[in-house]
């Protein structure tokens, strides 16, 4: 070091800079620290919540995006006592997102969805982005104090206009109306009804946004979490008690519920059949919905016609009358073209390996 500071002194070569290489190779070797796995007691796709708070606490802001981006299917409810808030573990298996907000953030995003986020256009995204904190914003009131804040907030905006942004129903229209109580009851409507002025635009919007398949159905998920109680969503519409041994059908909503019982044409019914026919037919009528009997007609060289006879008429026997009655071969056409739309996308593909060498 002496001898490099004179060299410098007397005008030779300036002290070397940096580490020495030996130290330059050792900081170059070092091992690269990834981030550890967040712990989290949820599997992946589990959404938990607590069945024991009132509906506004749960879940409804992501269920309902979940039910309108057609990704239901991939999420697990977990009724879980234990918890205060509500947390959907992530898919990666990395942890969890704790907050519906936020959860119906990452749904929505998850599925590009767009639309619901606001679109391509930046103004929305920002609109929609400004309407979302502010329902944030008023959680901290009482129902009342948030009821009215929004009424005289969207009033202005519903006298011309359908939803809270763009032509379309959003994530702006679900954090508001989630901020209101969630009211897709009659109850919690006509608690929201006392509260606004009667006719203003808000009501209207209320009205429309609890007359949404996709908020009733929400409202039925998040109540039955428990698999213990349902939500009567429409005056009068009171269902029948549940029959001993039955459970409550997760998700349905009276006079939209479809139930399919799809027998193939090649025998006759047997006690197994009865079972199933007898489960889509009762839970059809309790909820004032339809059962479809649809013949897999797709194994041509052992179904007859007798055997589609005998099937509707055994049905009846049993008090089972079927509201539609279909066949596979009507949707050969639509069944191909999905089928084409699935390999074209790599989601499939077809094997014309010869039978003796595949078996």
């Amino acid at each position: 070091k002496k001898e490099a500071k004179k060299n410098f002194k007397e005008g030779g070569a300036a002290p070397p800079t940096g580490a020495p290489p030996a130290a330059a190779a050792k900081k170059a070797a070092a091992p690269i620290i990834r981030p550890m796995m967040t712990k989290s007691k949820l599997a992946p796709n589990q959404l938990a919540f607590n069945p024991n708070v009132s509906l506004s606490e749960r879940p409804v802001i992501s269920l309902t995006i979940a039910i309108l981006t057609n990704t239901i299917i991939d999420y697990e409810l977990l009724s879980d006592h234990t918890r205060s808030g509500c947390a959907l573990g992530l898919p990666s298996g990395n942890g969890e997102v704790s907050g519906d907000l936020a959860i119906a953030r990452f749904i929505a995003k998850r599925a590009a969805s767009a639309s619901l986020l606001g679109g391509s256009d930046e103004e929305d995204v920002a609109l929609m982005d400004q309407w979302v904190d502010y329902a944030l914003s008023l959680s901290k009131f009482g129902l009342a104090r948030r009821a009215l804040s929004i009424q005289r907030t969207l009033d202005p905006l519903l006298v011309t206009g359908t939803y809270v942004v763009g032509h379309s129903l959003s994530l702006a229209d679900v954090a508001l109306f989630a901020s209101l109580g969630f009211p897709s009851t009659e109850e919690s409507k006509a608690e929201i009804a006392r509260i606004c002025p009667t006719g203003c635009p808000t009501l209207r919007w209320m009205e429309m946004m609890s007359n949404s398949p996709a908020v009733k159905e929400a409202t039925q998920l998040a109540v039955g979490v428990a698999k213990n109680a349902e939500a009567t969503l429409e005056q009068g519409a009171v269902l029948d008690p549940l029959a001993a041994g039955m459970a409550y059908l997760e998700g349905a909503t009276p006079g939209s519920t479809t139930t399919r019982f799809p027998p193939e044409p090649s025998g006759y019914l047997h006690v197994g059949h009865a079972k199933a026919s007898l489960l889509n037919d009762y839970y059809a009528r309790r909820y004032k919905g339809r059962l479809v009997v649809r013949f897999d007609d797709t194994n041509p060289s052992k179904e007859k016609d007798e055997y589609q006879t005998s099937i509707i008429e055994d049905l009846g026997k049993i008090g089972v009358k079927p509201d539609v009655v279909t066949f596979t071969s009507d949707y050969f056409e639509t069944i191909k073209q999905y089928a084409l739309w699935m390999i074209d996308n790599g989601l499939a593909y077809m094997d014309d390996t010869p039978q003796e060498q595949m078996q």
